[in-house]
């Protein structure tokens, strides 16, 4: 017999030395899990979670590859205005102004991979937006709060629009489109649930020291069962939850019509979700411009759909119009007060009191986010059928004009023009870049007639958001060779 040629592999005891220490450590352990206080580990659990993302942002950033910053920011932003603003409300330091000055910082390690020319309509587009920039630049010294001004110009305006530019530039998005399908799901997801929470329980459940809740219906009366709670999410505003919640609603089925495999049924399903999320977020603060739009979007739809398709975005319309009879039935409180003449009447005395303004101030306007206290004046109160103007201009066209005048208006209107027409010449011709030009027409429509009777342009999460989805858009339809489109859109 021969020995084994495999030898024994014999354990060796630890050394009295490593026994001692070993000890030493579990009881160690031990006592701290007993001593120390369960929220102290909670809080190193997430100082170590803080300081790894903050490695892992620091490393992608030296590299130039934003495109994790983009997705994280799409995913988390909706609760960076409660949970990642210091101070809280009316924040200097916040996640969207840390995020995009990261992301051009990115930009500048980038240098020229994955560079992206962008068309010549569109660099116009922006050139033009430039342009007005500049004007509502020189107008904010003559307003009553400057900085005021100096933040809807950096946050609604300025970053925006570099946001937008980066994707166009730099982010890949055919490579991520199912992880942003994902990721625009979950968001619209919770959004939808926090303010399906808040309408439950009547209360604002991320208020914010600059955040504003409304009521919709018979408040004076102290008896009255019929108040709802227009909800603002995790937003400082109810204009900026609904119209989220508008664009999500026509982004979504985009994201999941391009995807070159057919979605698992988990991803439909949660697609599915989604969609009801952001139709809820839409409508639940009850702006009357939010039905408008979303009927329009219909008929549009509608207009370049055939067949079977077609006749659901009919049936849609129907069905909303049958839905909005049987709650002004049901709750006829709330209806009364949303529909309420006076309303309108306020508005109309409103563009009444643009018009006076404008006419005071016809080159550069009263200056940028100066409308209130220039109306608090008095000097500019107007009335129709013996109601009084409410002192915002409740419209973005009218906005632009009273506060930046005609050199503000004109290169703020060319620029929309721009980008109709950049989109338009995109797509022209292309039948696998339909979806693209229809998206683009719901999103743009949505914020749009939204923006007539609200300043949805003052907004900085509505315009990031907005800008971002645009320039996703725009960066797919770049692409020459367009994978062959799911026919699920």
């Amino acid at each position: 017999m021969f020995p084994s040629a495999t030898p024994y592999i014999v354990a060796r005891p630890l050394p009295q030395r490593g026994k001692q220490l070993a000890l030493f450590t579990i009881v160690t352990l031990e006592v701290l899990a007993i001593c120390v206080p369960p929220i102290w580990w909670g809080t190193l659990a997430l100082s170590l979670l803080v300081f790894t993302a903050l490695v892992a942002i620091l490393i992608v950033t030296v590299r130039g590859q934003g495109d994790a910053l983009v997705l994280g920011w799409l995913l988390i932003f909706p609760l960076g205005y409660y949970y990642l603003s210091f101070p809280r409300g009316r924040a200097l330091i916040g996640l969207d102004r840390v995020f995009v000055c990261v992301l051009m910082l990115a930009a500048c390690f980038a240098g020229q991979q994955r560079h992206v020319r962008i068309p010549t309509l569109l660099r116009n587009s922006a050139i033009s937006w430039s342009f007005f920039m500049l004007v509502a630049a020189a107008t904010i010294p003559v307003a009553v709060v400057p900085i005021s001004g100096l933040r809807v110009l950096l946050d609604a305006f300025l970053f925006p629009g570099l946001l937008a530019w980066y994707v166009l530039r730099y982010f890949d998005v055919r490579r991520h489109f199912r992880v942003l399908h994902v990721i625009a799901c979950v968001m619209a997801v919770y959004v939808g649930a926090i303010g399906i929470g808040e309408v439950a329980l009547q209360r604002d459940l991320l208020a914010t020291p600059d955040s504003t809740i409304f009521l919709a219906g018979d408040y004076s009366a102290a008896q009255s069962t019929e108040i709802l709670v227009r909800p603002n999410g995790p937003f400082s505003s109810t204009n900026s939850f609904a119209l989220i919640g508008l664009v999500s609603l026509c982004f979504i089925p985009f994201l999941g019509s391009v995807q070159k495999e057919a979605l698992p049924r988990w991803q439909r399903l949660l697609q599915n979700v989604a969609m009801v999320a952001a139709l809820l977020t839409a409508i639940m603060p009850l702006f009357r411009s939010v039905f408008v739009s979303l009927g329009i979007i219909l008929l549009v739809g509608a207009y370049y759909s055939r067949g079977l398709r077609r006749q659901v975005r009919i049936a849609a319309i129907s069905f909303f119009i049958l839905l909005a009879l049987v709650l002004r039935l049901a709750l006829p409180q709330i209806f009364a007060e949303r529909s309420d003449p006076t309303n309108l009447y306020g508005r109309i005395a409103e563009q009444r009191q643009v018009l006076m303004m404008f006419l005071d101030h016809p080159l550069f306007g009263v200056g940028l986010n100066n409308f209130y206290f220039a109306a608090q004046s008095g000097k500019y109160t107007a009335y129709y059928e013996d109601v009084e103007s409410v002192d915002y201009p409740h419209n973005n066209l009218s906005a632009v004009l009273s506060e930046t005048g005609i050199f503000g208006l004109v290169p703020f209107v060319l620029s929309q023009v721009l980008l109709v027409l950049a989109f338009r010449r995109l797509c022209a011709g292309r039948k696998e870049l339909l979806p693209v030009w229809t998206t683009f027409l719901f999103i743009f429509l949505g914020y749009w007639v939204n923006g007539m009777s609200l300043e949805a342009g003052y907004f900085s999460d509505l315009n990031l958001y907005y800008m971002c989805a645009l320039a996703i858009l725009f960066k797919y339809g770049m692409n020459a060779s367009a994978p062959r489109l799911i026919d699920s859109y």
